[in-house]
C-alpha cells in the first residue's frame, strides 16, 4: 500500500509540474508579444542620416554609379568593404575619379547591407 501512495504522489506531482510549466510558458509568450517588433532600419532612421567615408575605386558611367572601397562610418574604424553608390540627382559623376576620398551622407532606408548598395543624398570629395 505504501508503494501505491508513493506512485500516486509522483503522478500528482508530475501533473502539477506540467500544468505550472504550461502556465509559465503561456505567461512568457504573452509578455514577448506585447513588445512591438522594430525594424533595424527604423532604429537607424532616428538619426535621419548616416555619415560614411571611403575611396572611389571605379566609376560606371553607363549605370551612373560609383564603386567605393573601404567604406566606413565616420565615427568608426571598421571597414564595411566595397559598395555601389548611387549619387544624388544633379551630382556630376565626372567630378570624382579613382583614388578620390569621398564623404557620403546617406538615408538609412537606402543603406542595403545585403546587396552592398546605397543611395547618397550628398557626396563631398575630400581634396
Amino acid at each position: 500500500m505504501a508503494s501505491f501512495k508513493h506512485a500516486q504522489a509522483i503522478f500528482i506531482g508530475s501533473v502539477v509540474f506540467i500544468i505550472l510549466a504550461i502556465g509559465f510558458i503561456s505567461l512568457l509568450g504573452n509578455t514577448r508579444s506585447s513588445v512591438p517588433a522594430t525594424d533595424t532600419r527604423a532604429k537607424a532612421g532616428v538619426t535621419a542620416t548616416l555619415k560614411l567615408s571611403g575611396i572611389v575605386s571605379s566609376i560606371n558611367d553607363t549605370k551612373g554609379v560609383i564603386i567605393v572601397n573601404n567604406l566606413q562610418f565616420l565615427d568608426a574604424t571598421s571597414n564595411l568593404g566595397t559598395w555601389t553608390v548611387t549619387p544624388p540627382s544633379g551630382f556630376i559623376i565626372g567630378s570624382v575619379g579613382p583614388g578620390s576620398r569621398v564623404t557620403l551622407t546617406v538615408n538609412p532606408a537606402t543603406f542595403l547591407a545585403a546587396t552592398h548598395t546605397l543611395t547618397a543624398t550628398q557626396i563631398k570629395v575630400e581634396r
